[in-house]
């Protein structure tokens, strides 16, 4: 069988050729460091540096924290962006956010492929399907639960009718179920995601732009 590794261990033969290596192991793999800044934590991270660029200057302790990441992740993303060009440095102490437009397209086809699924609780239906033209009505503890998807687009637009809606929220199952009359189901046209962001004083129920 004829066969090539990641670690360079190789097997062909063909008639007269036979290339063989073996014992190769992981010790001879180059680390690649390109990407480091889409992770699922770096897609945190970035959240908050696109929705308010000064973040990108915070102490490693206050992003990891705001970010809800590992401490130790925080000067791998920052490295990242600046070897993919999306982050200059002023100074020793100083960043600054840089091709902010590709940078957030970037952000969104990464976000919807690896950090979203991760994030979705379920989805979920009214117990009483004439409650969803209704929905604007519904009181959120905003500090836990916002909303997101077509619902925040027609908050900030006023130009929307949501089919679907989605919330992000920290909020568990049983209390979706207890607060908002929220049933489980696969084919439920409401959407929950898990918050993955912090906010120290949020004014509205809806999440932000980005």
């Amino acid at each position: 069988i004829a066969y090539i590794d990641m670690f360079g261990n190789i097997h062909i033969e063909a008639e007269n050729i036979l290339i063989k290596v073996e014992g190769k192991g992981e010790k001879y793999i180059q680390q690649d460091k390109h990407g480091r800044a889409f992770t699922k934590a770096g897609l945190k991270a970035l959240f908050l540096f696109l929705t308010n660029e000064n973040n990108i200057n915070d102490t490693y302790r206050d992003i990891a924290k705001n970010a809800d990441i590992a401490r130790g992740n925080v000067q791998y993303i920052l490295e990242g962006l600046i070897e993919e060009g999306f982050a200059l440095r002023l100074n020793e102490k100083e960043l600054r956010l840089t091709n902010k437009e590709q940078l957030l397209q970037k952000w969104i086809a990464a976000y919807n492929e690896r950090l979203k699924p991760a994030l979705k609780v379920g989805n979920f239906r009214f117990n009483n399907p004439k409650d969803f033209p209704g929905w604007k009505n519904m009181n959120f503890n905003i500090n836990q639960t916002q909303w997101g998807g077509e619902p925040a687009g027609d908050i900030y637009t006023k130009f929307l009718q949501p089919e679907i809606l989605t919330l992000y929220t920290n909020e568990k199952k049983a209390d979706l179920i207890k607060n908002y009359r929220l049933i489980p189901d696969p084919e439920g046209n409401v959407l929950v995601y898990q918050k993955f962001w912090k906010e120290m004083d949020p004014e509205k129920n809806v999440v932000p732009p980005v």
